[in-house]
């Protein structure tokens, strides 16, 4: 017995001393004389004609591999052959999901600046301490080939070691990976040793075959993802949206890959299983590596990894799309893709095995792999809609399908001018009725969002969704039917129409000529306009070419934007250059810090967060860093967020820190919020003092920073052109107003593509010196940090009033002794296009007076230049603020906002009218449908959701125009506040409500 135990522990030993080295364990086990790696899934190879491989580290000058996602910088590893490139991260140089660097930050083909990968992780998990953190990187070069070696711990455990070797041969399609995980921690755990695939939720759709499955993947939370992990013999992810590559997934080391995969996050493994102290895991897979945007050229490249590994043969599926069309231009946007299915037309698809999904060439032929021997049903999509099906048998040789004919298409062609000249517009087309909305509304392949109709990737290029950037004559193609044609030109500009245009299927295009005017008596002397929250393609979450997104800030007429990409930066000057935007804009590149990795606020904090979404600008765009001249913001408080900008070269005093969307949702567990993050209670003062709990986080100096948490800049108001949170973000502004802790208010896009926000609606309207022509940065920075700014979707107000010294006041942070007799003066105006049924005065937070009567109809002719005033009159500021008091007051005008109520008792609203009975309570929560009765509890656990304004029930009337092109949106303009210190001796805040 006591030899038995001797040889068990001699031979664990021996693992690990095996495994610590980086070997391959099996083989060392077995008392082989030296103890060497093997080449990741040996048995999978690949021919070529003219092989080769290299292998070197990045350095300053060097050619980078390019694309919307490519971040590689000096430092990272380059592995390259005659098919693919493979950019691995520096140690030093992490990004989103990673503690540390170490996994695959770029992966295309040899050939293409088509980079479409965001990020690979190891993890054996989702919980921050399930990630690799690995301490150490070899460089290998042998005969043949060349690898990356990396190895660690788990973030947190040490004693979990994790090594990776990254492999790369001659002709190989993709790159070889092979993990080893070992407990040498005393107790069993359990893992799924996987990959973690970031998605970045607006950019890779995921598929994997399976029933009912393809691109279609059940959600999921923290609380359910066991029931979401699912097989798959392989799983490809495609960007489609050109110029891109696909990318496939195989297990060598299991028949069948385990895991989940989502537009955000996929993971993927071999399964889960109780790893045993001393025990150890292997995995090993492929990462495959096809030329073009859909999945289809990485999904054929798993079948031949598949049947090299597992003898599954597979079989080449052919066929011919045919239309009546006399242009059918094939293998352009989403004119036609076909999705090949096992089963036949006749069964419900959710209980088809989708197993390929592919493009047709210009020609319109398409050839797709396929397991021989089964029976398929083939499908043929266009914009979205269903078009073609197909029952097909497929033998053991390639079969085709024969013709398929699919119906023709329309088209459209577009120009517009503003003020006479060709020049930037945005358009969007809606259907003209309900047949021609039925017909023609889809999404891409089921996903994303639904589109009526549907002209391009959602997330993509022009056009996106149905939208579409003009700049001269334009042609798009599209569904036959009738559709309204809108465009717009920012909100300081007519609106042009050209409504029941009727698109023929093969016939001639349709000829839209759109129109717009400047309205030149809008916008207010001595303003600037400005966006402070824009993405493009460098943001994880955006599709949209650099390009593209130059030419929809053009379309919008902003005046200044600051670039704000998520955790890297993005200056865009190759766009700029070619559209001469320089002449037009005044650009300050930022950066959006974005949470990606847990971790505890404090350490008795119950579950680890991260701290919501900010904003810093302007930053020197470097674009050989690792970050483009960003920073790494993870695991860091605001004010160490702060310090790390600093240390980068941001002046706090020429700059901005803005908090974004201050209170709101989680996102795969990660709070997009700083305040809800905290636990802000409304009804209660913040702590002004650090007392060891999150919510007095708020005014605490981190370790190590040199700022406040307390110590941004500005806040989002409004966020998004629809404003759906609008009332909450308003809340807690009001609530910081209220304790004195003054900040300015903004309004932003928070734009990523032409689908869910028009960029520059909302904006934000500042009083400043500068002019787009000479623009001091210093200058209008200050006077956005000092409030001297208003935010809108259209409405324009100036407020004012008057000081002891006699000078004018408008809207600042700066308090001021109004004079004797002192009135405020509010002036609305706003373009045609744009209804302003009421305006709202606000004291000290509190609906002070709503104003209706005393407001202009809405102009007979929306398409018009004029009339534009509103509004204009002069109240006393004593019948709006008792005569003695300090208080801060702010203007709203806009649509009527929809009632709304704090059904949780944090002050926060939360849940409207839902069920439209007049009364908000248990009855209006979504949570609550099944319940007969009231819930105990006088504050409710669950609420929501918001209601936001009715849409309109008719193609017609002020606010469908206005909603044609802000979609969804409302109009709705706010001021900062005049901040009233009657004695001149400090302003005294009124304190929370």
């Amino acid at each position: 017995m006591l030899r038995t135990r001797f040889l068990f522990l001699s031979v664990a030993l021996l693992f690990v001393a095996a495994a610590l080295s980086g070997c391959k364990t099996e083989g060392c086990l077995k008392g082989d004389d030296e103890c060497t790696v093997p080449s990741p899934c040996e048995a999978v190879t690949w021919e070529c004609s003219d092989g080769f491989v290299e292998i070197r580290t990045l350095a300053p000058g060097d050619d980078f591999p390019g694309g919307l996602s490519a971040l590689g910088s000096p430092g990272d590893i380059l592995l390259a052959n005659d098919q693919v490139q493979v950019v691995i991260e520096a140690l030093d140089h992490p990004h989103y999901l990673g503690p540390t660097g170490g996994g695959v930050l770029d992966l295309l083909t040899a050939d293409g600046d088509d980079d479409s990968l965001r990020h690979i992780v190891q993890a054996t998990g989702v919980l921050p301490e399930e990630a690799a953190y690995y301490t150490d990187l070899r460089i290998i070069e042998e005969d043949g080939l060349v690898a990356v070696q990396v190895s660690g711990h788990l973030d947190s455990r040490e004693n979990m070691r994790i090594y990776t070797r990254y492999e790369l041969r001659p002709c190989d399609a993709g790159l070889r990976v092979r993990t080893e995980l070992i407990n040498e921690e005393p107790d069993p755990s359990s893992v799924l040793l996987a990959d973690g695939h970031y998605n970045g939720n607006r950019q890779l759709l995921p598929f994997s075959p399976g029933v009912g499955r393809g691109y279609d993947q059940p959600s999921f939370g923290l609380s359910t993802l066991g029931d979401a992990v699912l097989p798959a013999p392989f799983v490809a992810f495609g960007a489609h949206s050109d110029p891109a590559s696909s990318y496939a997934q195989v297990s060598c080391t299991a028949e069948m890959l385990n895991g989940f995969r989502s537009t955000e996050v996929a993971l993927d493994g071999d399964g889960t299983s109780l790893l045993m102290p001393r025990d150890w895991r292997v995995f090993e897979r492929l990462w495959l590596v096809g030329d073009g945007a859909s999945v289809g050229a990485a999904a054929d490249l798993a079948f031949e990894a598949r049947r090299q590994l597992w003898g599954e043969e597979w079989a080449t599926l052919t066929g011919q799309l045919t239309s009546t069309d006399p242009n059918p231009v094939w293998g352009s946007d989403l004119r036609a893709a076909v999705l090949v299915s096992e089963g036949t037309a006749a069964m419900d698809r959710a209980e088809r095995t989708p197993w390929n999904h592919t493009l047709p060439e210009a020609d319109g032929t398409f050839s797709m792999r396929v397991p021989a021997g089964r029976d398929y049903v083939i499908e043929v999509e266009a914009f979205g809609v269903a078009v073609a099906t197909l029952d097909v048998s497929v033998g053991a040789d390639e079969t085709s399908a024969g013709d398929i004919s699919v119906p023709p298409i329309g088209r459209m062609t577009l120009n517009g001018s503003v003020d006479g000249v060709e020049d930037h517009l945005q358009a969007i087309i809606l259907p003209a009725d309900d047949a021609t909305e039925e017909a023609v509304t889809g999404g891409l392949f089921g996903q994303m969002h639904d589109c009526g109709p549907l002209l391009g990737h959602p997330h993509g290029g022009s056009p996106g969704c149905n939208r579409v950037l003009i700049d001269g004559p334009t042609s798009i193609q599209m569904l036959p039917g009738t559709y309204d044609v809108f465009a717009i030109a920012g909100p300081f500009s007519t609106i042009a129409a050209q409504r029941g245009v009727v698109v023929e299927g093969g016939g001639e295009p349709a000829v839209v000529e759109l129109h717009i005017e400047t309205i030149t008596d809008l916008q207010p002397a001595g303003t600037l306009t400005g966006d402070f929250h824009v993405h493009g393609g460098a943001s994880f979450d955006s599709n949209m070419p650099h390009y593209d997104r130059m030419r929809a800030i053009l379309a919008s007429r902003l005046e200044v934007v600051a670039t704000t990409e998520h955790d890297s930066a993005w200056d865009f000057a190759d766009a700029r250059a070619a559209l001469d935007a320089d002449e037009r804009l005044a650009l300050m590149v930022g950066t959006e810090n974005t949470g990606h990795i847990l971790f505890k606020l404090l350490p008795e904090s119950e579950f680890p967060k991260v701290v919501g979404h900010w904003n810093v600008w302007p930053i020197e765009f470097d674009d050989e860093g690792p970050y483009n001249g960003a920073y790494w913001d993870e695991k860091a408080e605001p004010g160490l967020l702060m310090t790390r900008a600093l240390e980068s070269g941001w002046d706090p005093d020429e700059g901005v820190a803005q908090l974004n969307h201050p209170i709101g949702r989680s996102q795969f567990a990660r709070d997009l919020a700083w305040g809800s993050t905290i636990g802000v209670n409304l009804t209660q003062p913040l702590p002004s003092v650090f007392e060891d709990t999150e919510v007095s986080l708020f005014f605490r100096t981190p370790p190590g920073a040199q700022f406040s948490n307390a110590d941004y800049d500005t806040q989002e108001v409004m966020n998004g052109t629809n404003n759906g949170n609008f009332l909450v973000y308003r809340a807690f502004w009001h609530y910081l107003l209220d304790q004195g802790i003054l900040r300015s208010g903004t309004a932003n896009s928070d734009s990523h593509s032409l689908l869910e926000n028009v960029v520059g609606l909302p904006l934000t309207l500042v009083w400043t010196d500068s002019t787009v022509a000479d623009f001091d940065v210093a200058e209008f920075n200050g006077a956005l940090k000092d409030g001297q700014a208003i935010g809108t979707t259209g409405p324009v107000i100036e407020l004012t009033t008057t000081d002891s010294a006699g000078g004018t006041r408008g809207p600042s942070l700066e308090a001021f002794t109004p004079g004797a007799g002192a009135t405020l003066d509010i002036r609305v105006q706003a373009a045609p296009w744009v209804p302003v049924p009421e305006v709202r005065i606000y004291v000290n937070g509190v609906l002070e007076r709503t104003i209706t009567d005393e407001l202009a109809d809405q102009p007979a002719d929306p398409f018009a230049a004029g009339p534009l005033e509103r509004l204009s009159m002069s109240i006393p500021l004593d019948d709006v603020l008792a005569a003695g008091d300090d208080g801060w007051i702010s203007v709203e005008a806009g649509w009527p906002l929809e009632p709304n109520a704090d059904l949780d008792c944090d002050g926060i609203p939360d849940t409207g009218d839902n069920n439209r009975d007049g009364t908000i309570d248990w009855r209006d929560v979504e949570a609550n449908a099944e319940l007969e009765e009231a819930p105990d509890d006088e504050c409710l656990e669950d609420t929501g959701p918001l209601t936001d304004p009715e849409p309109p029930a008719e193609r017609d009337g002020s606010l469908y125009l206005f909603q044609a092109v802000a979609p969804e949106g409302y109009p709705l303009a706010f001021t900062n506040p005049l901040i009233v210190d009657r004695d001149g001796d400090g302003f005294d805040a009124p304190g929370v409500r």
